[in-house]
C-alpha cells in the first residue's frame, strides 16, 4: 500500500518544474508580443530561436552518425549525453513549424502575394519558392530527422546496465545511411529556411556553411552537458581520455567553422558579383557591421587560442567555458543569418532572446526529463 508521502511531490521537485514554466511563460509572452506588434522583428525573432534549437540538436545527430560509421570506442561516457541531446529535437521542430507556417509572408519577399509577378528572380524561381511546396518540404525534413534519430537509437545505443556491450543491428550502416540523409535534408532546410529569406542571392557553400555551424554547435553542447557536474579542482564525469578527444573535436571543428565563414565571404568579396554581395552589403549597413565581426570573434578566435594547448584540451572546467562561449557563438551566427536578411532593423534582441530563452529552457527540461525516466 502506498504512504501518502509516496503522493506528496518535494519543495526542491516543484521548484524545478516551477522556474523553467515561469522562464517559458515569460518567455512566450513576449516572443507572441513581438509577433504580433513588431511582426519583422518578432517573426525574425521566433525563426532565430528556432534555427539555433535544431542546429544544436541535428549537430547532434551529426556527432552520433559519424562515430558510429568510424567504429568509435572513446565516446562510450557521452553516448548517452548525445543522444539525449538529439532527442530535444522536437522542441526547436514545433517552433519552426509554427512560425513557418503562421509567420511565411512577413519573413519571406517570395511569399508576398504577387512577388513572382513583378520579379523576374522570383518568378523563375517559383517553381521551388511556393508556399504548398516549401511547406511540404519543411515536412519532409522534419520526418528525415525524427527518422534518423530513431535509426541511430536503434542501432547504436548501448545497452544501459553494459555500456561497452555492442547495439543489435549495424552501427556503422546506420551511421552511413544517417549521414546521407542528413547532408541532403539539412542542406535543404538551410536552402529553403535561411537562404531564401534573402531569394535574390544564393551561394554554393551555404549548405556546408550550415553544416558546420551545426556540427560546431553539436559538439560544444555535448561537451557542456557531460561536464555538466564539473566543478573546479573537484572529480569529474567523464574520463580524461574522452576529455581530451572533445577538445580536439571542439578546436578541430572551430577551424572548420571558420575555414568555411572566410571561403564564403573571401569568395564573394573577390567577385564582387551584385547578385553575390547584397548578403554582406546588408551586414555591413544599418548597424550590422560590428556584430558581423564578433563573430568570428566568438566563433573562430576565441576557443581557439583558449584550447590550443593540450593542457587545455583535458581541463574539464575550461572546456566547459570554452563549450559554452562557442554556444553562444552560434546563436549569434544564426541572428546574423536571420535578422539582417529578414528586414528587420539593428535592435537589443528582445525578440530573439525571449524566443530562444522559451527553446533552450524547453530544450533542457526535455534533457532532465529523460534522466529521470531511465
Amino acid at each position: 500500500m502506498s504512504t501518502p508521502a509516496e503522493h506528496t511531490s518535494s519543495p526542491t521537485a516543484d521548484r524545478s518544474v516551477t522556474a523553467p514554466a515561469i522562464l517559458v511563460a515569460v518567455g512566450l509572452i513576449v516572443a507572441v508580443i513581438g509577433a504580433l506588434f513588431d511582426p519583422v522583428d518578432g517573426w525574425a525573432g521566433l525563426l532565430t530561436a528556432s534555427m539555433f534549437g535544431i542546429s544544436i540538436a541535428v549537430g547532434t545527430l551529426f556527432f552520433i552518425a559519424i562515430h558510429a560509421v568510424g567504429g568509435a570506442r572513446w565516446w562510450h561516457g557521452v553516448v548517452a549525453t548525445s543522444f539525449k541531446i538529439a532527442r530535444t529535437l522536437p522542441v526547436p521542430a514545433i517552433l519552426l513549424v509554427l512560425t513557418l507556417v503562421l509567420g511565411l509572408r512577413v519573413l519571406y519577399p517570395w511569399a508576398v502575394p504577387g512577388a513572382t509577378e513583378t520579379n523576374h528572380l522570383l518568378h523563375e524561381k517559383a517553381i521551388w519558392l511556393n508556399a504548398p511546396f516549401f511547406l511540404a518540404r519543411m515536412v519532409v525534413v522534419l520526418a528525415i530527422w525524427f527518422a534518423v534519430t530513431k535509426l541511430l537509437a536503434d542501432s547504436v545505443t548501448p545497452d544501459n546496465q553494459h555500456p561497452h556491450a555492442k547495439a543489435s543491428a549495424s552501427p556503422g550502416r546506420a551511421g552511413a545511411a544517417s549521414l546521407l540523409l542528413l547532408a541532403v535534408s539539412v542542406s535543404v532546410g538551410f536552402w529553403d529556411w535561411v537562404m531564401s529569406l534573402e531569394p535574390e542571392w544564393f551561394s554554393t557553400i551555404f549548405s556546408v556553411y550550415g553544416f558546420s555551424g551545426a556540427l560546431h554547435g553539436g559538439i560544444a553542447a555535448v561537451t557542456v552537458m557531460a561536464l555538466l557536474k564539473t566543478r573546479p579542482g573537484g572529480a569529474c564525469p567523464v574520463d580524461p581520455h574522452a576529455r581530451h578527444t572533445l577538445g580536439i573535436l571542439l578546436f578541430a571543428f572551430t577551424m572548420f567553422w571558420a575555414y568555411i565563414w572566410f571561403c564564403q565571404y573571401m569568395l564573394i568579396w573577390y567577385a564582387n558579383l551584385p547578385e553575390e554581395t547584397s548578403h554582406f552589403a546588408t551586414r555591413f549597413t544599418g548597424g550590422w557591421q560590428m556584430l558581423f565581426w564578433l563573430n568570428p570573434i566568438v566563433n573562430f578566435v576565441v576557443p581557439f587560442v583558449a584550447l590550443l594547448s593540450v593542457p587545455a584540451k583535458k581541463n574539464p572546467w575550461l572546456l566547459q567555458r570554452v563549450a559554452l562561449i562557442i554556444l553562444v557563438g552560434r546563436w549569434l551566427d544564426v541572428y546574423l543569418m536571420v535578422t539582417p536578411a529578414s528586414g528587420a532593423g539593428r535592435s537589443v534582441p528582445i525578440y530573439a532572446v525571449a524566443a530562444t530563452l522559451v527553446v533552450v529552457v524547453s530544450m533542457l527540461f526535455l534533457y532532465n526529463r529523460q534522466s529521470e525516466t531511465k
